[in-house]
């Protein structure tokens, strides 16, 4: 398994909710979980094979600026 974090401008719960079952459903990930205590919003996915950049992609189609971190 492997796990990326991705910095983020998601705000709302809302839209972490949507965002989270798009990845979970489009990319067949494991989880998908952002972290609400963190001022980066930082996401956290969980999978077997992570496309970063589609990630990264698809939050930005979305409106949302999304940065690999590690």
């Amino acid at each position: 398994m492997k796990v990326l974090t991705f910095s983020t401008t998601i705000k709302r719960e809302k839209d972490a909710l949507n965002i989270s079952n798009i990845l979970l459903n489009y990319f067949g990930l494991n989880s998908a979980k952002i972290n609400w205590e963190d001022k980066d919003r930082k996401l956290c996915v969980e999978g077997k094979n992570i496309m970063p950049k589609k990630i990264e992609q698809t939050l930005d189609f979305l409106g949302f600026k999304c940065r690999l971190l590690n």
